[in-house]
C-alpha cells in the first residue's frame, strides 16, 4: 500500500510539474498606471509589450509564451510593496521586473529578498536598491549617483562650461535626494560654489517662492531634479517666467526625460539640458532601428525608459532559457536567480553583466551592472525631441550653450 501511495503521489507530482511547464511564464511588474506617474507606467508597459510580442513571436522562451502581469501601485510605496506580495504569492510569478520609483522600488525590492524572488529593476536608480546586499535583486540601469556623470564630464571637458555657482533644487523622494546629493558632492569636489541648496515636497502646485530664493542667489546654472513630471514641469515655467537666466538649465532624468515635458512646456522646453541614464547609441545601426521600430508601432521616440523596460524583458528572457525550469517554483526561482548572474549579453541598451563593485562616488553594489558606469548621457530638448548631445561620440545634434537670453 505505501508503495502505491508513493507511486500515486509521484505521478501527481510529475503531472502537476509537466503542467506547469506548459504554461506561460509569469513576469510580474509593478507600474504606476494610474495618478500623477501614469504616463511612465504608460511608457513600461509599451516597452515591455514590444518585447513580448517580439520573443514569443520567435517561439518564447523554449516554447513558453511570455506573459507580463502589470499591477498598479499609484506611485504609492506601501501599496507597491503590496502589489509585489500579491505577484509573487498569489499570481506566483516566477521573476519581478519594473518599479518606476526609487521609493517604490526599494519596497519591491524588499519584498522579493524576503519572498526569494528575483528582481530585475530596470528604472528605479537609487544606490541604495543595490547598495544593501540582497542577492535576489539586479539592475540593469545606472544608479543615481551615476546619473550626474555625463553633467560632470561636460563641465569639465566642454570649453567654458565649468560654472561659477550653482542652484541644486531637487524633489525630497529617494531619487531626488539621491541625485541632487550626488550633484552637490560633484560640484563641491570641483569647487564649485553651490549658492542655493533647496528640498522640496514631491508634487509641489507652486514653485515661485522656491524660484524667488533662487534667482536672488544669481546661479550661473540651474539644476532640477523631479522625479514627477508636473514637477518638471512646474519648475521649468516658473523659473523661466520668472526671469531665471542661468548659463544652463539642465534637469536629471525623471520628470525632465517624458515627451509631456516638451508637449506641455513648448518653447520653453527648448535647451534644457537632462543628465540621465543611458539609452543607446543613437549612432548605432541598431539602435536607430528599434527607435524607428518604436516610433512605427507607438508613434513616439523612446528614449531612457523605453529603451530599459524593452531590454529588461529580452534580459529575463535570456535568463529564462539558461535556467532549466522544472516546475518548482522556488527551485524555478533559484535557477532564475543563479541564472541573472551569469548573464553576459549585449541589449539595445548596451552590455549586460552583473557584479559586486564600488561606484564612482563610494557606493558598495551588488548585482548591479558593471557596465552602467558609462551608461550616462546629457540630452537637450530640441524641437519637441530629447535629442543626445554629450558626449561627442554619441550626440545626435550639436548642443547649445549658453542658454540664449531673450530679449
Amino acid at each position: 500500500m505505501r508503495k502505491l501511495v508513493s507511486s500515486v503521489l509521484a505521478t501527481i507530482g510529475v503531472l502537476v510539474s509537466t503542467s506547469a511547464l506548459a504554461q506561460p511564464i509569469k513576469i510580474g511588474a509593478p507600474q504606476p498606471m494610474t495618478g500623477p506617474d501614469a504616463p511612465f507606467g504608460d511608457k513600461f508597459k509599451k516597452a515591455y509589450t514590444m518585447a513580448r510580442e517580439e520573443i514569443n513571436a520567435a517561439g518564447g522562451v523554449n516554447g513558453r509564451k511570455l506573459e507580463i502581469l502589470i499591477e498598479d501601485h499609484q506611485a504609492k510605496n506601501q501599496l507597491a510593496a503590496t502589489v509585489a506580495e500579491k505577484l509573487i504569492t498569489e499570481e506566483k510569478v516566477l521573476v519581478m521586473t519594473g518599479g518606476r520609483g526609487s521609493g517604490q522600488a526599494i519596497e519591491i525590492a524588499s519584498v522579493c529578498q524576503r519572498l526569494k524572488t528575483p528582481y530585475l529593476v530596470d528604472h528605479p536608480s537609487a544606490d541604495m536598491i543595490t547598495s544593501k546586499g540582497f542577492e535576489w535583486v539586479f539592475r540593469n540601469n545606472p544608479t543615481g549617483s551615476i546619473y550626474p556623470m555625463a553633467f560632470s564630464d561636460f563641465i569639465t571637458n566642454y570649453p567654458g562650461a565649468m560654472p561659477k555657482s550653482a542652484a541644486v533644487v531637487y524633489d525630497n523622494t529617494l531619487f531626488g535626494k539621491t541625485i541632487g546629493g550626488a550633484v552637490i558632492k560633484i560640484l563641491k569636489a570641483k569647487n564649485v560654489s553651490v549658492v542655493a541648496d533647496e528640498a522640496y515636497p514631491v508634487n509641489t502646485l507652486d514653485f515661485k517662492p522656491t524660484m524667488t530664493k533662487v534667482k536672488a542667489t544669481n546661479p550661473d546654472v540651474v539644476l532640477l531634479v523631479a522625479v514627477a513630471t508636473t514637477d518638471a514641469i512646474l519648475l521649468t515655467r516658473h523659473a523661466k517666467e520668472m526671469g531665471l537666466t542661468p548659463r544652463a538649465f539642465v534637469g536629471f532624468g525623471g520628470g525632465f526625460g517624458v515627451a509631456d515635458f516638451a508637449s506641455q512646456l513648448g518653447p520653453l522646453a527648448e535647451n534644457v539640458f537632462s543628465s540621465a541614464a543611458w539609452s543607446g547609441n543613437p549612432n548605432d545601426p541598431k539602435t536607430k532601428a528599434f527607435y524607428e521600430k518604436f516610433h512605427a508601432k507607438y508613434a513616439i521616440w523612446p528614449h531612457e525608459h523605453e529603451v530599459e523596460g524593452y531590454s529588461a524583458i529580452y534580459i529575463l528572457a535570456d535568463a529564462l532559457k539558461r535556467a532549466k525550469l522544472t516546475g518548482d517554483l522556488d527551485a524555478d526561482r533559484e535557477a532564475i536567480r543563479k541564472a541573472l548572474l551569469a548573464t553576459d549579453m549585449t541589449t539595445v541598451f548596451g552590455k549586460v553583466k552583473f557584479g559586486n563593485w564600488t561606484g564612482p562616488l563610494g557606493d558598495a553594489y551588488t548585482n548591479q551592472n558593471v557596465y552602467s558606469p558609462g551608461q550616462s548621457v546629457m540630452a537637450q530638448w530640441k524641437g519637441g525631441q530629447l535629442l543626445n548631445v554629450w558626449p561627442k561620440a554619441f550626440a545626435e545634434t550639436a548642443l547649445v550653450f549658453p542658454e540664449p537670453v531673450k530679449k
